[in-house]
């Protein structure tokens, strides 16, 4: 079983502090038997939060990284990693997390954040390729391209933070 707590950021944090901050604690219930936690297991009352949800992401296929789950709205997330176990063979793991209320994952700076600050939900999957630059050194986790991408696709992006008022398409 796996708690999950979130904490929770001020209205005027900068969305570079909006992350999902992730507290996990693992019980066993037998320490001799290993096992893994499921995809969408989600806290008790999660709907709370997010309301019903589907359970239709599938971690096959995508590298390690972090993804926008776009038939929740994106106010799920999920982390993919594959290993390879002692005996050569390969394990997929898929955790799954949710966002805080009222913000959802951004698929360009893999953080939680405020929707009108985010990129577009349903542009979610265009931005995957971000997972790319985790763990490269001496670079740029975003390129001036990516957060050209990103801006372009929403006229308020980083609007709070300038002080200008974001506008509604």
């Amino acid at each position: 079983m796996m708690l999950v707590a979130f904490s929770g950021c001020k209205t005027s944090d900068p969305p570079s502090l909006m992350i999902a901050t992730v507290t996990a604690l693992t019980f066993k219930k037998d320490a001799n038997r290993r096992s893994k936690r499921a995809a969408y297991e989600l806290p008790a009352d999660a709907e709370l939060i997010v309301g019903s949800y589907q359970t239709t992401f599938n971690c096959a296929g995508l590298r390690y990284g972090y993804y926008a789950d776009t038939d929740n709205d994106c106010k799920i997330f999920h982390i993919c990693h594959e290993v390879e176990l002692a005996d050569g063979s390969k394990q997929l793991n898929h955790w799954s997390f949710f966002c805080g209320n009222q913000t959802i994952f951004n698929q360009l700076t893999l953080t939680c954040s405020y929707p009108e600050e985010s990129v577009p939900c349903a542009n979610a999957r265009d931005f995957y390729y971000v997972n790319d630059n985790i763990g490269v050194q001496d670079a740029p986790f975003l390129t001036d391209d990516d957060v050209s991408r990103g801006q372009a696709l929403y006229e308020g992006f980083g609007a709070r933070l300038s002080g200008r008022a974001a506008s509604k398409k």
